[in-house]
């Protein structure tokens, strides 16, 4: 099942960086107290603030990029 995250560093092509699972609340995607080591294995690549979609390999054992899912957040603040 695919999750909504959050970039909380820049991820590049078959690296990993720090992210946030996202929460629906309603009337939009907030950020929860989960947080991920997502790893990108695809292609795929994004900016601190980015958010897309990943999924929990059963196979690797690892949160992972879905491809191609990325959209910048305006206004992004750190917490």
């Amino acid at each position: 099942m695919f999750k909504p995250f959050e970039l909380l560093e820049d991820l590049r092509p078959g690296q990993s960086a720090k992210a946030v699972l996202l929460r629906w609340d309603g009337g939009k995607y907030v950020r929860s107290d989960n947080h991920i080591d997502l790893n990108e294995f695809v292609g795929t690549h994004g900016d601190r603030g980015d958010r897309g979609y990943c999924f929990y390999s059963d196979e690797s054992k690892r949160w992972e990029a879905a491809s191609g899912l990325f959209e910048q957040v305006c206004g992004w603040l750190p917490n």
